[in-house]
């Protein structure tokens, strides 16, 4: 299993990179060099190629021995996977981001994660009352800030997409 997800990571990384060299190396990537703007799963989003970035960094997390904040990269698989249109597994993806114990027990911080995570599962599995409920929890309860912003942005823009209603350029 371990040599069918290296081997898929290595062909990603060739698509990428166009470099045999550079793609095995990919693995040894440090995550915030794996998380840049310069390289790979980003590069695959810029390009619009949603699904096969959240690919990539399913088989990074798989992978890589250099990962420092799995919870992140299971947001941006998540992320690269509603905007391809594959809410099954953006949800599955972003579901692994919370808990109800962020709320609970996790201070602003983590009630508003927990918010702002659930919700866009909300927005993703077209539970608007649940959404509206989101929203209005928060604001009787936390600050407003950017992924609050997203949220209702999420309601205003509820007959579309995802990509539609995000900024995709936000990852």
């Amino acid at each position: 299993m371990m040599r069918l997800l290296f081997f898929s990571l290595f062909f990603y990384c060739i698509l990428l990179q166009g470099q045999p060299s550079k793609a095995i190396v990919l693995t040894e990537y440090e995550q915030a060099v794996f998380d840049s703007d310069t390289c790979c799963w980003r590069k695959l989003a810029d390009e619009g190629r949603y699904n096969e970035g959240g690919q990539l960094i399913l088989s990074y997390l798989d992978i890589s021995q250099k990962i420092t904040n799995p919870h992140a990269l299971k947001w941006h698989a998540g992320q690269m996977f509603a905007l391809a249109g594959n809410n099954r597994q953006a949800i599955k993806w972003f579901e692994k981001t919370y808990s109800i114990f962020y709320k609970w027990f996790g201070g602003q911080d983590g009630k508003a994660w927990y918010y702002y995570a659930k919700g866009t599962v909300a927005f993703l599995k077209r539970d608007k009352a649940t959404l509206q409920k989101i929203i209005g929890h928060w604001d009787k309860q936390l600050p407003k800030d950017i992924n609050y912003t997203s949220l209702t942005t999420l309601l205003e823009k509820w007959d579309k997409t995802y990509r539609e209603a995000t900024d995709s350029k936000r990852l």
